[in-house]
């Protein structure tokens, strides 16, 4: 899986694009804590993203602790 293809697939595997955009509308749609986890997430995943490009890579990858807090985050 390409860089992008895996982190829009990290992000959308646990906040919904649908979900994405009610947030960006009403800050509060699914409560403050949804909001602010899913910034949260969506920053690691960009920082994961820039990290992997940044050395070169090719190919999204990611690590089994990355995954856990990324579910925590999304309640999952």
């Amino acid at each position: 899986m390409t860089l992008k293809e895996g982190a829009t697939q990290e992000v959308n595997s646990r906040w919904p694009e649908h979900k994405q955009r009610n947030v960006a509308l009403m800050n509060d749609w699914y409560g403050k804590q949804y909001h602010s986890n899913m910034l949260a997430g969506i920053q690691i995943v960009r920082d994961r993203y820039h990290s992997l490009k940044d050395n070169g890579a090719n190919a999204w990858s990611t690590t089994q602790n990355m995954r856990d807090l990324l579910d925590d985050l999304a309640g999952i």
